[in-house]
């Protein structure tokens, strides 16, 4: 008897993990690299402002992509759109490569958004689709944490080597992606929803590390049932525009999830991800910039595997209560500092040299260990099953906007009227955001969808009632 062949769901896995460290090394480049760059002995130089484009541009241009994402995967599948996506990633390394002018830089990391805007929502579609139940949580956690992991290592080499050493270390992630992911199986959800049962059948004993298909059917028959269900389930985006305008507990519950979006992204996430080297040069502290901004990376990665062990256990509203209660101390203890530096004489800040660096890592874990992941978790608990997909992408769509304003602006204004001034905006985010989830977010751990809309509907009900009532 031949033996069972390897199952190919952790191998999938990780090769689905370096596309995402290639996506991290992509979405983290501008924090050591624009620094750099801004050095006059650099290749090509370039202003502040110059700068803060680099830094945000690829937010705003992750947006159109990410509109087709959804027609697209349903027609070519996701392994497919996966793989597709180490395309522009390679060519935004050998773009970079052989660029000389601000204006290529600039198209390069319109191309690099391209990839984002697949991995980051298709990713963990496929992962959940291929894996078991006893190892789904294990599996789509990998991801997050491997981009975490791909900006730490841009970090961490950025400083250190040339540019042009940075760009052939980046050729390499995309590469090795497609060579390993080549050779694993599409997702069975899709193989069944496009009716190629056959091949469904073949892809799940190879991910399963089955010899026969009697051991897989039994697994097969629950795929099915599940897709039939979701197909009965699913309605137009035109549809769901017409239940917004006609629901009102729908559109109360499509509102909450994006106010709960516009709070968390707000509080000065991407700004401070794409400009956490610079804010550490910018403090005159006598901490070495660098490798404070490695420290940061590395508490960044930690607290993305806290959130993966601890989110089921503590519960989403305690974790969410927290991040925006640190990233409300980190902003304000940051604007603090920075008003110091401009208005305090001369060496009032040399006693708390280590206030930037120690805010900026408890900024981090704070929004690691609940923002990060919640963000995209919650607004899909909240709203009921045929607002799904329009929340999905409207939330994409939203943050991208949003954290594109952030990171343009902050250079701006921060050298325009001090950094205090962007710190202390993000405070006030952060701190009408805690009160946001303490009055608005329901407890959703360990509670089914149902259940979810149905307190929502009745606290919608309760507050119209009430209203009656006083007028």
């Amino acid at each position: 008897m031949l033996p069972s062949p390897v199952p190919l769901q952790l191998p999938a896995a990780m090769a689905v993990s370096l596309a995402y460290l290639s996506a991290g090394m992509v979405i983290g480049w501008s924090s050591p690299m624009v620094p750099e760059l801004r050095k006059n002995t650099s290749h090509i130089p370039i202003t502040a402002d110059q700068g803060s484009w680099l830094a945000s541009v690829g937010l705003l241009a992750s947006v159109p992509p990410s509109l087709l994402n959804g027609v697209l995967v349903d027609a070519v599948g996701r392994r497919w759109m996966l793989l597709f996506s180490a395309v522009p990633l390679l060519t935004v390394a050998v773009w970079q490569r052989f660029a000389t002018t601000f204006w290529e830089l600039l198209a390069s990391i319109v191309v690099g958004s391209v990839s984002a805007s697949i991995i980051l929502p298709l990713a963990p579609v496929y992962l959940v689709e291929i894996a078991e139940d006893r190892i789904r949580g294990l599996l789509v956690s990998l991801g997050p944490m491997m981009a975490g992991v791909g900006a730490l290592l841009i970090t961490a080499i950025g400083p250190k080597v040339s540019f042009f050493t940075v760009t052939e270390i980046m050729m390499v992630w995309p590469v090795l992606f497609v060579a390993i992911f080549w050779w694993m199986p599409e997702s069975p959800y899709f193989l069944l929803a496009k009716h190629r049962k056959d091949e469904a059948t073949k892809a799940l004993m190879r991910l399963r590390g089955r010899i026969s298909e009697k051991e897989v059917n039994g697994e097969l028959e629950v795929i099915q049932r599940g897709l039939e269900e979701r197909s009965q389930k699913e309605i137009s985006t035109a549809d769901a525009f017409r239940e917004l305008r006609r629901n009102a507990r729908s559109r109360r519950l499509f509102m909450i999830s994006m106010a709960f979006v516009t709070f968390l992204v707000l509080g000065g996430v991407d700004a401070i991800n794409a400009n956490t080297l610079q804010i550490l040069v910018e403090s005159d502290s006598s901490l070495d910039p660098q490798l404070s901004a490695n420290v940061v990376s590395a508490c960044a990665v930690l607290s993305c595997a806290v959130f993966s062990l601890v989110v089921d256990r503590l519960g989403r509203r305690p974790l969410l209560l927290f991040s925006l209660g640190g990233c409300c101390i980190a902003t304000a203890s940051l604007g603090v500092y920075f008003f110091l530096i401009v208005y305090a004489s001369e060496g009032a800040t040399d006693d708390i040299f280590w206030l930037p660096l120690a805010s900026v890592i408890v900024f981090f874990v704070s929004f690691g260990m609940g923002s990060s992941s919640l963000l995209w978790v919650l607004p899909n608990e909240l709203v009921p099953p045929s607002l799904r997909v329009l929340t999905t992408t409207s939330v994409f769509v939203l943050a991208s906007l949003l954290g594109f304003s952030d990171t343009k602006l902050f250079q701006v204004v921060a050298d325009a009227y001090g950094a205090f001034i962007p710190f202390w905006f993000f405070t006030m985010v952060s701190f009408l955001g805690f009160f946001f989830v303490w009055f608005f977010i329901p407890e959703t751990r360990g509670r089914s969808l149902a259940d979810i809309s149905s307190e929502m509907s009745v606290e919608a009900s309760t507050h119209r009632h009430k209203s009656s009532q006083t007028i």
